[in-house]
């Protein structure tokens, strides 16, 4: 047992001097980030433009549920938080540096 204890002590070491090691970890950090925020902050973020899109009238609420304009902003907060998640990694990579 603390053969494979030293072995994944050295597996991790190496990951992390590596370049293709801060690549993974990167890659890693980045799409935890990404899930995460999306499981925490998308259901808000629809939660409160339904909020706002409830004042509308029946007619023009139905209108944009029937061209597809929930599914385009869901799309659109989407590529937001993903851009605003990976903004984020990249300044705390740089302060962590």
């Amino acid at each position: 047992m603390p053969a494979i204890i030293a072995l994944l002590g050295r597996m991790l070491s190496w990951l992390v001097y590596t370049k293709a090691g801060n690549w993974i970890i990167s890659a890693l950090m980045t799409l935890g980030l990404t899930i995460g925020v999306q499981k925490m902050t998308m259901p808000a973020l629809i939660a409160y433009i339904q909020s706002y899109a409830s004042g509308l009238p029946p007619v023009a609420y139905q209108a944009f549920g029937a061209v597809g304009m929930d599914v385009f902003c869901s799309m659109v907060l989407s590529a937001f938080l993903v851009r605003f998640t990976g903004i984020a990694r990249m300044r705390f990579a740089a302060s962590a540096e």
